[in-house]
């Protein structure tokens, strides 16, 4: 890194998705082995813990989201990481494409060798990743609806999540 007037930002999960994961992860395999351990009435069938189990492992994400999912900015690149772990470092400059998905509701940068972060819109940070974005990607690898989110992003105004 230069030794630019921006010290190094962290970009991480609200701890809020660290409890709702937790949470929804613990209440339905709470759900699943009481289906499983009830097995006499009718509603407690093999299927029902099955899905109980499935509805657990879909909450994991977001638990996984916290403690890997974090980003450093800085003016240079965006050290990453990533939501099942592993590391990676892009440089701005080397970023080929940006673009938003609006089904995950995060921004995907890629660079030359199609390496790809993830940045997601609920992150605390956002206007200062945005900021770095318009600043020290090409704008060529911008469209222009990301880059209006982006810009709405640096002022402050996070995507919409619902619809």
């Amino acid at each position: 890194m230069n030794s630019s007037a921006l010290a190094s930002i962290d970009l991480r999960p609200p701890i809020s998705s660290l409890v709702i994961g937790a949470l929804s992860a613990a209440f339905f395999f709470w759900l699943a082995a009481v289906s499983f351990t009830t097995g006499k009435h009718p509603a407690a069938t093999l299927g029902t813990t099955l899905c109980f189990v499935a509805l657990g492992l879909m909450a994991l994400p977001m638990v996984a989201d916290y403690f890997f999912a974090r980003h450093r900015l800085s003016d240079d690149a965006i050290d990453f990481g990533r939501r099942f772990g592993g590391r990676g470092t892009m440089r701005w400059a080397d970023v080929r494409l940006v673009r938003f998905s609006p089904t995950m509701k995060w921004f995907v940068l890629e660079d030359q060798a199609r390496t790809r972060a993830r940045v997601s819109t609920a992150l605390a940070g956002l206007p200062e990743f945005a900021r770095l974005v318009l600043a020290h990607v090409p704008p060529e690898a911008i469209d222009k609806k990301t880059h209006k989110l982006l810009v709405d992003a640096s002022l402050g105004r996070r995507p919409r999540v619902w619809l």
